[in-house]
């Protein structure tokens, strides 16, 4: 109803002919895509027995080219093992045809069992037909206490095993008293991280992975 009122004030206004025509094919243009509020997606991959969600307030689909654009989106995946991880985004892109999601602008992926266990990115990739999502840029991880930067990453859904590249870590340790003693850095080539048992494996080429480790009191 908003569209005709729209187009009625602008036939008994005062424009040009050319400028109602130009605005008229604008207004076809865009009636050609669906808009949907509320926007809810399932769907399951019985190969690795994952489920995903994807929920949204706002979304466009294109028939043109068969795109979803999502907006303010949350994605729900979960695994074989139960529920694994939320990612929530300004924006992401689902294509029907290739079956693909790109999630993009201010991603935080957080561990449903574990809310302070989080990784923030700028975008990363993944093929629904598998259990490969690729983050292609930088990203940084939030393990409770502890905190590691990467310059890509690679998180497998069926193993739970995170795959990070030129890793920087750090964690502050604390007293009984709640001080700060010392500060730990690793910065290594490569390091792993195993979802199941909770532990972390650096490593580097030729075998070089650097440790330091700040002592803060000398009481």
């Amino acid at each position: 109803m908003k569209y005709f009122q729209i187009y009625f004030l602008l036939i008994f206004s005062l424009l040009p002919l050319f400028g109602c025509e130009k605005f008229k094919k604008s207004t076809t243009k865009i009636d050609n895509k669906s808009y949907i509020n509320d926007f809810v997606l399932l769907q399951e991959n019985p190969n690795n027995q994952t489920s995903v969600k994807i929920t949204s307030p706002n979304a466009i689909i294109d028939p043109t080219n068969n795109d979803i654009e999502i907006f303010e989106s949350s994605i729900e995946i979960h695994n074989k093992n139960g529920q694994d991880f939320k990612v929530k985004s300004g924006n992401s892109t689902l294509n029907n045809l290739t079956n693909t999601i790109r999630v993009f602008n201010n991603v935080n992926i957080s561990f449903l069992n574990n809310q302070d266990y989080y990784i923030t990115t700028d975008s990363f990739d993944w093929d629904l037909n598998t259990s490969f999502i690729y983050i292609n840029n930088s990203l940084n991880i939030n393990f409770d206490t502890s905190n590691i930067i990467a310059s890509k990453g690679l998180y497998n859904i069926d193993s739970s095993l995170l795959k990070i590249d030129n890793t920087e870590f750090n964690r502050n340790i604390y007293n009984s008293n709640d001080k700060e003693e010392y500060q730990i850095e690793i910065k290594s080539d490569f390091a792993k991280w195993f979802k199941k048992d909770n532990t972390l494996v650096f490593t580097s080429n030729d075998k070089q992975v650097e440790t330091t480790i700040n002592f803060l009191l000398t009481e």
